[in-house]
């Protein structure tokens, strides 16, 4: 499919499924054959920060805003919104988004790769006017390999679930690290403290030598403890 840039006029090669792209002599922004109805975009509701904290520190490996393309089909008694993506996307088949705060689309709004492609036949079949809904696309390190998981940027709710038990593992590995960095700087400075109050018979150095100790040593144990617990 080729269009023709309505600024400079230069040919463009591109795919039926893009509804826009920008041109790359002179910067504009094509429309690529707009479906019937005026496309509605629904804006973001929720921040990176606040998917950010859905997950352990330091487990994001990625986070990507794209905009899925849904078909809206009925009357506003009975209004459905159906998928019509060019590429599945298992976790959506059954999902429909929530609604929020629309507006008019405007290809300012987003940059091309943001959107993922439409179904063009699928438009054709059904009609309706087409809806872009933000998700977030999340890829997470668990355990040597990435997985991906989607959130709804209306609702905040996350729709593919990671293995819990690489989350905890993860999350683990974390506080046994930081553990042990602790105990690391407690004796660093406790030993030589010890050693100073034998050779200059310092009583209080010695006693505070014996408390922090004690200390570490309950701490310990209760880390051990709750970590064999998870």
């Amino acid at each position: 499919m080729k269009v023709n840039c309505s600024q400079c006029g230069s040919e463009q090669l591109v795919m039926e499924s893009d509804l826009f792209l920008r041109c790359p002599y002179c910067d504009a922004r094509i429309m690529v054959c707009t479906p019937a109805g005026t496309p509605a975009m629904v804006g973001t509701a929720v921040s990176e920060e606040y998917v950010q904290r859905l997950f352990p520190p330091g487990m994001v490996m990625s986070m990507e805003r794209k905009y899925f393309p849904f078909l809206e089909t009925g009357d506003s008694s009975s209004r459905e919104l159906i998928p019509c993506f060019s590429q599945p996307w298992q976790e959506l088949d059954s999902y429909r988004p929530p609604a929020g705060d629309r507006k008019v689309f405007d290809e300012s709004m987003a940059e091309p790769g943001e959107i993922i492609p439409i179904d063009r036949e699928l438009v054709d079949q059904i009609g309706g006017r087409l809806v872009l809904h933000p998700f977030f696309v999340v890829m997470l390190k668990l355990q040597g390999y990435g997985e991906g998981v989607l959130v709804d940027g209306v609702s905040g709710k996350m729709l593919t679930e990671p293995p819990m038990e690489s989350m905890n593992s993860e999350a683990g590995d974390e506080l046994g690290k930081l553990f042990l960095k602790t105990l690391l700087i407690g004796l660093a400075v406790s030993v030589p403290l010890y050693l100073l109050s034998i050779s200059l018979d310092f009583s209080w150095i010695h006693k505070i030598w014996s408390y922090g100790s004690a200390i570490l040593v309950v701490v310990a144990f209760f880390f051990f403890k709750t970590r064999g617990k998870n």
